[in-house]
């Protein structure tokens, strides 16, 4: 999961490829299973990556797909660098291009047949820049794109919050996080992290234009989801 957007651009993100897996159980399974969809899917030749600073979505679709165009965003330098160094572990070049901004800023000439936004979205605290964010995508889609998109959905309120985080406490504990980082990620609920429920992420996705809302992987809080924008319907004329 990854760090306060504060914290991208400090010298500890480069040892998060190490920690995100202590922290999220079968991490690299979220990228795994999108490949693994989007080999059906009928466009793969653009890719817009929202949120890309660590680089796990590019190195993942890059080994399958070495010759998509990539757009690659993420208000972090830091962050996009270690990406950078990630996808040198490949044998091919890819063809990215860099935005180290946020994406309601960039400009975007034509429509992307794929969008990711992996585990970012619970750190935006206000729910219509929430929304904001997922129209953004959507308007840079295609008709009957995909976006795939993964987050802490949680309710706070709920008597079943505790437990949850009880049992994501074992978890990251037994996988090597230690007692006072657990603290750290226990107290940025509310301060830092921001979850919404689940049924509330879906609600937006279909608000702003994807009809078709599908969980395909879940971890303790995490949810991750793919959402086909709608089709444009044929206007017939008599």
């Amino acid at each position: 999961m990854k760090e306060p957007l504060q914290s991208w651009h400090n010298p500890t993100v480069y040892t998060y490829q190490q920690t995100i897996r202590q922290k999220i159980i079968g991490y690299d399974l979220i990228y795994d299973l999108m490949t693994n969809m989007l080999h059906n899917h009928p466009c793969t030749d653009r890719m817009l990556i929202v949120g890309a600073g660590g680089g796990q979505e590019l190195l993942t679709l890059g080994r399958t797909f070495p010759t998509t165009k990539f757009t690659a965003v993420d208000t972090s330098s830091s962050m996009l660098q270690l990406a950078e160094q990630q996808i040198g572990q490949l044998h091919v070049p890819l063809d990215v291009v860099w935005h180290a901004t946020d994406l309601s800023s960039l400009k975007m000439n034509e429509p992307f047949d794929i969008a990711t936004c992996h585990l970012m979205l619970h750190f935006i605290e206000d729910l219509h820049e929430k929304k904001a964010l997922l129209k953004k995508i959507a308007d840079s889609l295609k008709d009957g794109a995909v976006l795939f998109v993964s987050s802490i959905n949680a309710d706070l309120t709920a008597l079943t919050f505790k437990h949850q985080l009880r049992h994501w406490q074992s978890s990251m504990l037994q996988n090597g996080i230690s007692q006072n980082d657990w603290q750290r990620f226990e107290q940025s609920f509310c301060m830092t992290t921001h979850p919404i429920k689940l049924e509330t992420l879906i609600d937006l996705l279909q608000e702003v234009g994807f009809t078709t809302v599908i969980p395909y992987f879940k971890t303790h809080m995490i949810d991750a989801l793919i959402a086909t924008k709608e089709e444009a319907k044929e206007v017939v004329k008599c």
